[in-house]
């Protein structure tokens, strides 16, 4: 704790951490209030599922575009077109009706969406030095983590009582502080590219590259299930109110999972504990068919969130060792686009099983979404990434610390 009081008493920490977190906590809500305003407008979870994935496949496709133009451009030019554009489009989304204009205006956020995590994650390194930044990374990351946890429940303490429309006004006003807050950071404004790292083409050709897109593939359909099947089986039961508290669980967990593994000593190879942390995310995942909105759901949830916070930074890491050398930002910004888009996809799937078949189906469909994920780990890919079954460096560490964000944001 002392090291990150002493962190703050670095010129210009402290402005970058608040400037950083309203932007944040508005990406943490967006989802959530986009799903309570078209459920409330339309009626159907389906339309509602189907919005929430377009925002999140528009995004994550598009990721690496963003981070192109920063660093072609700097932050400043980048984020003071994409703010503007969000924050308006988020405001015209909560005024249309018809389910088209709604899909429309959903993908042109996600399209949209302004990159607060790709522009605040460069900026440590210039206010703290080479001998704090990791103390930096881990303290920023577990700041986007708590607003994950916080974003769904403002959304939903607002949505619920006032609606989905003030959700999502709350929602752009939140953009519109934070991004005009960066803009103004002097740091910010001074931040100057890098040369471009690595190749995007030799990475896509990269055998090691692929076999881990491959399993982004199939968790992020996993995923995007379960993250949708939380609030439609909180709303069909008639308690959406329990959305908030539950996918809290669910975030809160895996914020604690990260930290205890992100802080450990290295006692195992990021591949070992890649496949264990899979295996245990998806035992725990089992029992969540027999589960409803409430205590029941929330504990296995809670386990659930711990598997899959350990199994985050080990998959970082795996990511780390086998990388080809200068794609530190690029291998994250593709694996992001898969992860993100399957997403996206298994949001629009879990709203049309919930609704049409049952919320049981889609749980289900979670549970053998992780374990076919975990048996892919074990039997296809271990083999195939002898890179990551050794120790990482101390640098290559670091590197991963960084790489905890979502390069969509």
């Amino acid at each position: 704790m002392r090291t990150y009081l002493d962190l703050f008493k670095i010129l210009g920490v402290r402005r970058l951490v608040v400037s950083s977190l309203p932007g944040r906590l508005a990406y943490g809500m967006i989802a959530l209030a986009t799903f309570f305003f078209v459920q409330e407008k339309t009626g159907s979870i389906t339309l509602a599922g189907l919005a929430t994935g377009v925002e999140t496949i528009s995004s994550s496709l598009t990721a690496g575009f963003r981070g192109n133009l920063i660093d072609k451009w700097g932050q400043t030019k980048p984020l003071s077109i994409f703010v503007p554009s969000w924050v308006a489009l988020v405001l015209i989304l909560s005024s249309v009706e018809t389910p088209t204009a709604i899909v429309v205006v959903s993908g042109l956020i996600g399209l949209a969406s302004p990159p607060v995590n790709l522009s605040t994650r460069p900026l440590w390194r210039v206010l703290v030095g080479s001998e704090n930044l990791r103390t930096a990374y881990a303290l920023d990351t577990t700041i986007t983590s708590s607003t994950i946890v916080a974003g769904p429940v403002l959304a939903t303490a607002i949505a619920i009582p006032i609606g989905g429309s003030a959700a999502l006004w709350a929602t752009a006003a939140l953009m519109a502080i934070g991004g005009i807050a960066i803009i103004q950071m002097p740091a910010s404004r001074n931040w100057k590219p890098e040369p471009t790292q690595g190749n995007s083409m030799a990475l896509l050709r990269n055998t090691q590259f692929q076999i881990l897109a491959v399993e982004g593939l199939v968790f992020g359909i996993a995923w995007g299930m379960l993250e949708i099947s939380i609030p439609a089986f909180s709303t069909l039961q008639g308690t959406p109110g329990l959305s908030a508290p539950l996918l809290a669980t669910l975030a809160g967990a895996s914020i604690v999972g990260g930290l205890l593994i992100g802080s450990r000593k290295s006692v195992t190879t990021p591949l070992q504990g890649f496949k264990w942390a899979s295996f245990a995310a998806s035992l725990a995942a089992i029992p969540l068919v027999f589960t409803e909105p409430g205590w029941s759901m929330a504990i296995v949830l809670g386990l659930l969130g711990l598997g899959m916070g350990f199994a985050q930074v080990f998959h970082w890491e795996v990511l780390e060792a086998v990388r080809p050398q200068g794609t530190a930002t690029s291998a994250q910004a593709w694996l992001w686009a898969v992860e993100g888009s399957m997403l996206a996809v298994g949001t629009a799937l879990g709203g049309y099983l919930v609704e049409n078949v049952s919320p049981q189906s889609a749980l289900l469909g979670v549970s053998i979404g992780l374990i076919i994920s975990t048996v892919y780990i074990w039997f296809y890919a271990a083999a195939r990434l002898p890179q990551a079954d050794k120790p990482l460096s101390e640098s290559q560490i670091i590197d991963v610390l960084a790489d905890l964000e979502s390069p969509a944001e």
